[in-house]
């Protein structure tokens, strides 16, 4: 009831404060709340994992067996160079989704665990090789100086330089690597997200007759944003609110990223 007439979803941010509802009713600021968490640690963990295992790998790029990766991964990366990374998912994770809906009438919780899954390991898989010859060129620079070759020439494996010896770069190069990772992942979460590839799945519902609305199952931020996307001009809050929150989230991490480099740097000198 609202000045006393009965109302009907959406209520715009006057309305409903403090970020109104969409349009079955529920407050933005709850599934703001609610998203927040899928949004964050999923990024947190598919860009950790990206970072310590392209390391991984990048170390044993430096010994004979694993020099043959090294190949492998440089042709993927032109090849993911070549093809937007917004396309090439989708042209990788679309077909499944609506493989997905084709087979079930409805989605179940376990069906979208596996499809998040899915999602998680192509974009894994996709970020990999940039990774890999980031981390091989910077270790080929260092085992170049001249710190490296006298510690090698005194009997330091190159596993221990690694360990100790490079150890500073490696870390400045890892908290700069994995905060433009997580930002690039944040990134393509919205990209999945406009063509409703939402992560963990999504369910439609039927507002009328002829009227379906897609909505995504986890509420992160990314599905927020898409599922809304077509109801800007009518409904703006319910874009603009999680939009706002996700630049929030991107400024709040480069100034971590620019406090914890600079604060680096000072204790070195």
């Amino acid at each position: 009831m609202i000045n006393g007439a009965l109302s009907y979803p959406p209520f715009t941010p006057l309305e409903v404060p403090p970020f109104g509802t969409d349009i079955l009713g529920f407050t933005i600021f709850a599934k703001v709340i609610q998203g927040f968490k899928y949004t964050f640690f999923i990024g947190l963990l598919l860009s950790s994992a990206q970072i310590l295992i392209s390391l991984f790998l990048s170390i044993l790029t430096l010994y004979k067996l694993g020099s043959a990766l090294l190949p492998i991964f440089s042709y993927l990366d032109k090849l993911f160079t070549l093809i937007p990374k917004p396309f090439l998912l989708l042209l990788l994770i679309g077909p499944y989704y609506h493989a997905l809906l084709f087979s079930a009438e409805d989605v179940q919780p376990a069906a979208n665990l596996e499809f998040m899954l899915i999602q998680l390991l192509i974009l894994f898989l996709v970020g990999l090789p940039n990774l890999v010859k980031l981390y091989h060129a910077e270790l080929t620079f260092l085992f170049k100086q001249d710190f490296a070759l006298a510690s090698q020439t005194l009997g330091s494996s190159k596993l221990r330089s690694v360990r100790y010896s490079f150890k500073p770069q490696l870390i400045e190069l890892t908290l700069n690597l994995f905060f433009k990772v997580l930002t690039q992942n944040l990134s393509l979460f919205i990209y999945l997200a406009y063509f409703q590839l939402y992560l963990g799945g999504s369910l439609v519902t039927q507002l009328d007759a002829s009227t379906n609305y897609t909505v995504t199952i986890s509420n992160e931020w990314s599905g927020l944003i898409g599922q809304n996307i077509n109801r800007l001009a009518s409904t703006p809050w319910t874009v603009l609110v999680p939009l706002a929150f996700y630049i929030g989230l991107v400024f709040l991490l480069n100034g971590i990223k620019r406090a914890l480099i600079g604060g680096m740097q000072n204790h070195s000198i």
